[in-house]
């Protein structure tokens, strides 16, 4: 069964597995707890059986080409090779970007609540936070709003489709309206798409191909890193619409992006060239774990909502009528032994919520809800 084998889970030494004790079962990061698709392990196995481990660049000249092919496949559209560059990760290209095209005190629009790193990296770099709230329950993007949070200092939007930690997939109408605020307060879209393959229904809409009147101010973040499990292999893709941004990032000195392990390199190109029959069953796999979840939430877990999520494998509990709703995350590990990150860490008034990582076995999905149920009885 995916993601069954307790023992395997605990014998493995990322952040998941290892930063909590051992009776506490962890559903915070968005880590998956399904082994790596063979094709990839066969791919890193075979570069370390040959002894291949010098100066190799032969994988990673062929990421944007297979990111190219695996994007037109997917959703129709090829970001043009020219307009692209291989980097370490996701973040990386964004931190760039924000230091490119913005100064301290300029203002970055994130969607809230909204993937924790994004605020911190704006906070961090001197520039200032601008939450636009989606609201439950359907969490709906709302142009009026979004434009309402505008001023002279905004320069950014940092835009996550499909969106963590809520799963939504933006609809056209949405995006439509999105687009049009952006266009005409002449802001930057950094789109990160690095969820757009773990999707429960189709029809993930690609920000750049889409919407022609927004490409020269679109910057879209892909990787394997989610798709794939892949985060530590350290291996990312951005594709850079916005010329003013192309231009910095051409003019850099070789050395200054970095870029991935030779290893990291052909676990990705392995993944894009060879593993859709894999993502495929991983994402039937995710679709029934999260009608799963759901229905124990349901039927288990009294004054509990959930947001049913179109896309990744996380979802968003609302424990607002029950009597952990003051910070459930610290009851839950505290007393139900399970570890989920806290709704304030994606927004200040989000405390009430928590994020839960649904990519691992039935039998595990139901000892999360068992330990959930134990605590809201207990407080």
């Amino acid at each position: 069964m995916w993601g069954a084998d307790l023992d395997r889970l605990r014998s493995l030494t990322g952040v998941k597995w290892t930063q909590d004790p051992p009776d506490v079962i962890p559903a915070w990061v968005a880590d998956m707890d399904f082994e790596t698709a063979p094709v990839i392990k066969a791919a890193m196995q075979s570069l370390i059986e040959r002894g291949d481990t010098g100066y190799n660049f032969h994988a990673k000249n062929q990421l944007i080409e297979a990111w190219q092919d695996w994007q037109f496949d997917s959703f129709g559209w090829k970001p043009p090779a020219d307009e692209c560059h291989v980097v370490t990760a996701t973040l990386n290209a964004l931190s760039m970007v924000l230091e490119f095209m913005t100064e301290p005190g300029d203002g970055v629009v994130v969607f809230t609540p909204i993937y924790h790193p994004f605020r911190a990296i704006t906070v961090d770099s001197g520039r200032r936070d601008v939450g636009v709230a989606l609201d439950g329950p359907g969490y709906r993007l709302d142009a009026e709003r979004f434009e309402a949070a505008l001023d002279d200092t905004c320069k950014l939007v940092l835009f996550c489709n499909p969106h963590n930690p809520l799963g939504r997939m933006f609809d056209h109408e949405e995006l439509a309206a999105f687009v049009e605020v952006c266009v005409r307060r002449d802001l930057i879209v950094i789109s990160d798409e690095i969820w757009c393959d773990l999707t429960h229904q189709p029809g993930h809409i690609p920000l750049w191909h889409t919407f022609p009147e927004i490409r020269e101010r679109c910057i879209t973040l892909g990787a394997t890193s989610k798709s794939f499990n892949l985060a530590g292999m350290k291996t990312a893709l951005v594709h850079i619409g916005d010329p003013r941004v192309r231009a910095k990032f051409d003019a850099l000195p070789p050395h200054f992006i970095g870029g991935p392990s030779s290893v990291g390199a052909e676990a990705s190109l392995a993944a894009w060239r060879h593993g859709r029959d894999w993502l495929d069953k991983v994402v039937a796999q995710l679709t029934a774990n999260r009608d799963q979840l759901m229905q124990r939430v349901a039927d288990d877990l009294p004054g509990v909502t959930m947001h049913a999520p179109e896309a990744t494998y996380l979802a968003w509990l609302d424990f607002t009528d029950t009597a952990i709703a003051a910070d459930p995350a610290t009851p839950l590990l505290e007393r139900g032994r399970l570890a989920l990150h806290g709704g304030a860490k994606f927004c200040p008034t989000a405390s009430a919520n928590a994020r839960i990582n649904f990519a691992t076995s039935p039998t595990i999905i139901d000892e999360i809800v068992e330990r959930i149920a134990h605590t809201l009885e207990s407080a």
